[in-house]
């Protein structure tokens, strides 16, 4: 941690020469994206007109989050760390953001396929002793699911994979608390039937028509008592919905904007093939991704949004 304190020094020095110093109030967010291997990004946002920006005020909350996590420790009985401490300051106006992120090592528990968040939460006064009340947003891996949680969320988005509460005064003690359980590797009969459901309609429309069409052609050549050569109608055979359709058609379903990974699980192809895709799509211009951490947002672009309305 001491050489990555030096390296963000210098870095910070640059960047503080622009920046002002003042005292005020300020609005915070806590953003905690949960991964698989036990581990939690954390960004904390302090926004606001009157905020300090300093080398001090920087190392002051280094103090503060080794403080609450070795009460944590002592809570849960795990070993845990900082990793990757880093601080942005963006001065515009009167206005100043100032963004704390770093990695908390072992902040959640792995039991039987499951990822449990909440023990930390145990110390007392938490988050007034981190930087006070506000907005929590909790977002969690693409091949989990949510099982249980505490309290309920304000806002809970299962296609961002997303969780929201608009303050922590409400928390109790241990809260919030969330079980996300590992999806199912194999897909349920319903999915199967669900997914399959257009090609076993056309099938079935095809099984039946083919017969009447048949019988409609030697009914008619009786009727006029004559030999003839005709050719049956052209039947209509639904097209196959193509790969990048399918992208496309899960983006409208959710509003035109999505999680990569979630593309990903939702339509079953491997990474490399989503990401192959999702490129040639940007290439023509239907879609457009923006980086959020270590995965990306895909949002359909309003040139293809208007064209699907105009249809």
């Amino acid at each position: 941690m001491n050489r990555d304190y030096l390296i963000f020094t210098i870095f910070l020095i640059l960047i503080l020469t622009q920046c002002k110093t003042v005292l005020g109030e300020y609005q915070v967010e806590y953003a905690i994206q949960i991964h698989n291997d036990d581990s939690a990004t954390w960004i904390i946002t302090l926004t606001g007109t009157d905020i300090q920006a300093s080398l001090n005020t920087f190392y002051t909350f280094l103090e503060k989050v080794t403080s609450v996590m070795e009460a944590a420790e002592n809570q849960t009985g795990r070993t845990m760390d900082v990793a990757n401490p880093k601080m942005t300051v963006d001065v515009s106006g009167s206005y100043t953001v100032v963004k704390y992120q770093f990695d908390w090592i072992n902040f959640s528990k792995i039991e039987d396929a499951k990822i449990i968040i909440g023990d930390v939460f145990g110390v007392e006064n938490f988050f007034p002793n981190l930087c006070g009340d506000g907005t929590v947003y909790v977002t969690y891996p693409a091949q989990y699911s949510i099982e249980t949680v505490s309290p309920t969320p304000h806002q809970q988005n299962a296609s961002l994979q997303m969780l929201e509460w608009y303050g922590t005064k409400d928390f109790k003690r241990g809260e919030p608390r969330i079980i996300l359980k590992e999806k199912s590797a194999s897909p349920e009969p319903a999915d199967i039937i669900k997914q399959n459901a257009l090609l076993i309609m056309s099938l079935a429309a095809l099984s039946v028509g083919i017969p009447v069409s048949i019988y409609i052609i030697k009914h008619q050549r009786k009727k006029r008592g004559k030999p003839s050569i005709e050719k049956p109608e052209q039947l209509i055979i639904p097209q196959i919905e193509s790969d990048e359709d399918k992208i496309i058609r899960l983006l409208k379903s959710v509003g035109g904007s999505v999680y990569q990974s979630v593309i990903a699980e939702q339509t079953r192809f491997s990474k490399a093939k989503t990401s192959n895709l999702l490129a040639t799509l940007e290439n023509k211009g239907i879609i457009k991704r923006y980086k959020k951490g270590r995965d990306k947002i895909v949002t359909l672009t309003k040139a293809k949004e208007n064209d699907n309305k105009r249809s």
